[in-house]
């Protein structure tokens, strides 16, 4: 029994502070009578006299970790005192022992750590459930309060190489930003908005950054020239490789509809059937569109216009506000327009029809693969789109030449792929080349540089999954408590 008692005062939050009375089973679970060890008399924490005198004694009850799935209560006994200075607002005061609780609260140190920990990793409601099969008698609402309670220790250590991203509070409506550290792999902040002003903003207030890791918007590289004017900016080399491909799908698209237009004028062999009935209906289309903007330039209301020509109403105010006549997306039909041979009566079929259809993602995709890695489908597939578009062959080759430089790290090559891509004849690739030639140092540095913005962008999927585990309902403060690294909260 000796020895029992013993192991219970090592297992005290604070054994070198507390002296254990008694031990008692009751309905809930142990309760454990115990008192301050120290007999020296505390300063008055108002105004910091030493002239108290002990006035009487206050008790605390105290949650702790559990016992074997028992609740385990701790009934302190503390010494009260009363301020001797006259001109002291405090009249009385309870002693506090450091590193056992905070003051008001109603369990330890340690068992608050456990329920900011669950909270952390699974959320309220999840943690909170968790907590109870494991003999913590807890609510979501007091976890997520643990959660979000600001940590005492902050980080004082400078970020170097900063990395800056997008996250999105509803996709397309809100966004807000991640910043990271990527020397050490940490987030150092999340902002509730993405803009160059609060970028800007925490750059001043974060002195030291020298590296700047960014996508190639100019959001942020205007919030890092006006924050730290001295850093160096780098773009991100997958924002480089998806955005030329976003480029190339672009043009693929036109390529495919100035195909079919040249097909329509006699300039290439007949389409198939399908191909000119697609081609008849663009030009209804076309025709129906001519009749909508006529009737608006008379002043006459969409409703008006709709019930003239039988369009709806919606139809009739996107092709008013869209500037230009919407062309269709085309299709993918791969499997139709594959050759089939009937299974009777097949010397009927001499030739196979041509495919007009393709996937402009697919191709672009293609485009930028080399032959070595593709398989058979796959290069038959490209070969029916250089049938079709043969001027493609010059966009695969600047492809090629742009995932080259970057592989062996030639930035010196960079000027000139420039040139090339805007005198090509691609619209979209001659758009992306422009603009790249504004920002072709960051490019440059991409290329040479080890610096990029994967780590974060594992940390923005990371986000997400938080997001998602709460059901899109957390609150800007909850979810940057559980993205940011753990942090302890000590006594004060």
């Amino acid at each position: 029994m000796v020895q029992a008692a013993g192991v219970v005062r090592l297992a005290l939050p604070v054994p070198t502070l507390l002296v254990l009375e008694s031990l008692e089973r009751t309905a809930t679970g142990v309760a454990l009578r115990v008192h301050g060890r120290s007999r020296r008399r505390p300063p008055c924490p108002s105004c910091g006299g030493s002239a108290v005198v002990r006035h009487g004694y206050h008790e605390r009850h105290l949650a702790d970790l559990p016992w074997l799935g028992c609740r385990v209560t701790l009934q302190l006994k503390l010494r009260r005192f009363r301020c001797g200075n006259p001109r002291c607002p405090r009249r009385t005061f309870v002693e506090q022992l450091p590193g056992l609780a905070l003051p008001r609260g109603r369990e330890t140190l340690r068992l608050s750590q456990l329920m900011r920990r669950v909270g952390y990793a699974v959320g309220g409601r999840p943690g909170a459930r968790l907590l109870v099969h494991c003999g913590v008698a807890t609510s979501d609402d007091t976890v997520l309060r643990r959660v979000t309670a600001a940590p005492t220790r902050t980080d004082t250590v400078a970020v170097r190489v900063l990395g800056v991203d997008d996250w999105a509070w509803r996709r397309r409506q809100h966004y807000g930003t991640m910043l990271m550290d990527l020397e050490r792999c940490r987030v150092v902040d999340l902002l509730p908005v993405r803009s160059a002003g609060s970028f800007a903003q925490w750059l001043l207030v974060h002195p030291g950054v020298e590296v700047i890791t960014r996508d190639r918007s100019t959001l942020y590289a205007d919030g890092g020239r006006f924050g730290a004017p001295r850093a160096v900016q780098i773009n991100d080399r997958y924002h480089l490789l998806a955005n030329l491909s976003d480029a190339v799908e672009s043009d693929v698209r036109e390529l495919e509809l100035q195909a079919g237009f040249d097909q329509a004028r006699g300039l290439r062999p007949s389409p198939p059937s399908r191909e000119s009935r697609r081609l008849r209906c663009r030009q209804a289309r076309y025709e129906r569109y001519q009749a909508v903007m006529n009737l608006t330039r008379r002043g006459e209301t969409q409703l008006e216009i709709a019930a003239k020509l039988g369009l709806g109403p919606s139809t009739v105010s996107n092709w008013q506000h869209a500037g230009h006549f919407p062309e269709r997306r085309i299709r993918s039909d791969r499997r139709r327009d594959q050759f089939r041979a009937p299974r009777r009566d097949s010397a009927a079929w001499s030739t196979p029809p041509v495919a007009t259809h393709f996937a402009p993602s697919r191709v672009a995709g293609l485009l930028a693969k080399a032959s070595r890695e593709m398989k058979a489908p796959q290069r038959s597939y490209l070969c029916s789109f250089f049938r079709l578009c043969p001027v493609a062959r010059r966009l695969r080759r600047l492809i090629l030449g742009f995932r080259a430089m970057l592989r062996w790290r030639r930035a010196n090559r960079l000027a000139t792929w420039i040139d090339k891509a805007s005198t090509a004849g691609f619209r979209s690739v001659a758009q992306y080349a422009k603009t790249l030639r504004r920002d072709i140092r960051a490019a440059e540095l991409a290329i040479t540089t080890p610096w990029s913005n994967g780590p974060i962008e594992g940390q923005i999927n990371r986000l997400k999954c938080i997001k998602r585990q709460m059901y899109g309902r957390a609150g800007f403060a909850l979810l940057k408590a559980r993205v940011l690294p753990f942090e302890p909260v000590s006594a004060p």
